[in-house]
């Protein structure tokens, strides 16, 4: 029963010092760690906007240059790089030759009755037998922002592209209102935000959508260069603050451990401690009032134990004296003591009366 209460009973001993360093590096941690993912999710914020910004005016411009007419016309009854499809490929081109990023363009419709899919129609890929320009020629040798989609990759015209090809809602309603995806999607050619416009016909009406497939890597490149700068940054700085906490919290515990250590040796009796050390400087802080407050209580105690030193030396006489008295009277009030007074008695008096006394 003894063990179990000595062993709940058992203390772990934590000092000021390791706990103000804990306590400020965690402290700094969780400020740091809330200042970069601010600005981790405050950069790649900024960064996602203008590219949203970007890939719409893009998508817009592209299809405010379509006829819308001449568009469904060209589904209907046209032939895959004729007049008209190559005409609004050449078109796309130009859009896509002014912002190297929109390395996808294309066109597409919805057919009544297929109400999940879509159908591509022109994209600005490179018919064949059409020579490239200067700046095409360009664009296909650059791997531009890390993404490229190759130049003679287009999908056939009237090709479907339903939900399991990867149609999205907003693609889907691109045909109606122009949108952006929310998310970056990667693939084989790198990684990419689409963003949508309607194409309308001379009656106002939307008739298709231009589709845009603009390189994302300039954002995946700022968030990797945000984790390989800022953190080690951040580590770096943490850990001087934390030094700095210790070289503090070292100043301010070191007059308490040297106080804690002359009242452990003032408790096993040696009362010749220096405190003085504690409270000579001109700033004064509580440590400082500690230091003198223990100093009087060391000369009270001091007095007070040499006055009872002196209290029990005086008692120790006293008893020493009345343990002696008792002895004596021990000695001169037994029996045989009062014999030897009668016989003392009896022999003096023979003595005054000149009689020798008898064997």
């Amino acid at each position: 029963m003894s063990q179990t209460k000595e062993h709940t009973r058992r203390t772990v001993f934590i000092s000021v010092r390791t706990k103000l360093l804990a306590i400020f590096t965690l402290l700094f941690l969780l400020a740091f760690s809330g200042v970069f993912l601010w600005f981790y999710n405050f950069a790649t914020e900024l960064a996602m906007q203008n590219l949203r910004h970007d890939l719409l005016a893009t998508a817009m411009t592209a299809a405010s240059a379509i006829d819308g007419d001449e568009f469904v016309r060209l589904y209907e009854s046209g032939q895959m790089d004729d007049a008209t499809y190559t005409a609004i490929a050449e078109s796309l081109r130009e859009v896509k030759r002014t912002n190297p990023k929109a390395a996808g363009i294309y066109t597409y419709l919805q057919v009544p009755g297929e109400e999940e899919q879509v159908r591509f129609v022109v994209s600005a890929a490179l018919p064949p037998g059409v020579e490239p320009s200067a700046r095409d020629v360009a664009l296909s040798q650059e791997r531009l922002s890390g993404c490229q989609i190759p130049p003679a990759s287009r999908p056939e015209m009237g090709e479907p592209y339903g939900i399991a090809d990867g149609l999205s809602p907003t693609m889907l309603n691109g045909i109606q209102e122009a949108g952006v995806e929310t998310e970056i999607l990667p693939d084989q050619w790198g990684e990419w935000l689409s963003g949508y416009a309607p194409i309308t016909n001379a009656a106002g009406e939307s008739v298709g959508a231009v589709g845009v497939d603009m390189c994302a890597a300039d954002v995946i490149q700022l968030q990797e260069n945000i984790r390989r700068t800022i953190l080690p940054v951040l580590v770096v700085t943490l850990l001087l603050l934390a030094g700095l906490v210790f070289a503090v919290a070292r100043g301010i515990t070191q007059p308490i451990i040297h106080l804690t250590r002359a009242a452990d040796r003032i408790g096993q009796g040696d009362y010749n401690q220096d405190l003085s050390t504690l409270h000579a400087g001109r700033l004064r802080d509580e440590v400082a009032t500690l230091a003198e407050v223990f100093e009087i209580m060391v000369a009270m105690v001091r007095g007070r134990e040499e006055k009872l030193k002196e209290q029990v030396a005086r008692l120790q006489i006293i008893i020493d004296e009345a343990k002696r008295q008792k002895q004596v009277a021990d000695i001169t009030e037994s029996d045989f003591f009062y014999d030897l007074q009668q016989k003392a008695r009896t022999l003096r008096s023979r003595k005054r009366e000149g009689e020798e006394p008898q064997s």
